[in-house]
């Protein structure tokens, strides 16, 4: 569609002629040509713009990047190891870290270690605890034992039974030794009545005691051999068990009670002789008992 002959006249008015047009039908022409000016300013901006952001990217790309120093870590052995001083002389090896040297003259060293005096040597003192068992442990015990020995005994010649029984007394503990021929009859385990009448006045001492109560059987080295009795183990553990049942129908404890068989194997005398055989069959009562129970 062509366009209107009389707007291409108009539009090569002059900016006066166009501003004096009285023409009413021309006065708003002139914004035409304001907006293609405005146009292309923008245009020019625009253009300006986008060609410095290309030689800006070019700058970037063609400049070489500078490698960023990185930071080395030195090892903390070398940070903390403090210098060494070598006094020549004195030292000979070789150091491989640095080391620095003090000149030291070596002779008049060795003359001052020569003459330096010995050191002095002290006496030693004896331990404490030695010297206080010996001044005083040792007293206290020895008079513990001869305190209880002594009732003891006296307890015994009470009972009427001092001359049976063989008193042996070590710290808190009493032996009491019966010769087998009180309390059975020879090779035999079954308790005699004088047996039981001794036990029976014993039992009482033996309430007093404490902990356990050892009923030990011992015998002598000549073997026997029975029906009942094989070995004198057999014999020792008889007799021992048969004290420890009578012991509990007098009034004592059954879980205190512990019975136990030696045979031959404890002898307090020869066994070459009638009379050293006589000392190793017997029955003893191990038990612990104190002074002030008695």
């Amino acid at each position: 569609m062509n366009k209107d002959p009389f707007l291409k006249l108009q539009s090569s008015k002059i900016m006066e002629d166009l501003l004096n047009d009285p023409d009413p039908s021309t006065r708003q022409n002139w914004l035409l040509s304001y907006l293609d000016v405005f146009v292309l300013i923008v245009m020019l901006i625009i253009s300006l713009i986008s060609v410095s952001d290309f030689k800006t990217q070019e700058e970037k790309v063609s400049s070489p990047q500078k490698p960023k120093p990185v930071a080395t870590k030195q090892p903390e052995e070398a940070i903390k190891k403090p210098t060494q001083k070598i006094i020549t002389g004195v030292v000979t090896k070789a150091q491989p870290s640095p080391i620095e040297i003090e000149h030291v003259d070596s002779e008049k060293l060795t003359k001052e270690l020569l003459t330096a005096p010995a050191p002095a040597e002290k006496p030693i003192a004896p331990p404490i605890e030695t010297i206080e068992t010996k001044s005083e442990t040792l007293p206290e015990i020895e008079n513990t034992e001869n305190q209880l020995q002594i009732k003891l005994s006296e307890k015994l010649g009470q009972l009427g039974l001092d001359q049976k029984i063989n008193l042996k007394v070590t710290e808190d503990y009493a032996q009491l030794e019966i010769q087998d021929n009180i309390l059975f009859e020879s090779s035999k385990a079954v308790l005699t009545p004088g047996g039981k009448a001794l036990l029976n006045s014993l039992s009482g001492l033996l309430n007093q005691a404490t902990g356990l109560i050892f009923i030990e059987g011992h015998t002598d080295n000549r073997p026997i051999k029975t029906r009942q009795f094989p070995t004198n183990w057999e014999l020792g553990a008889a007799r021992a068990t048969n004290v420890l049942h009578y012991l509990t129908t007098q009034g004592l404890d059954a879980k205190r009670l512990r019975a136990v068989s030696y045979a031959d194997t404890q002898p307090i005398a020869g066994n070459d002789s009638a009379e050293g055989r006589q000392k190793n069959r017997r029955v003893s009562l191990l038990l612990k008992i104190r002074e002030k129970d008695l």
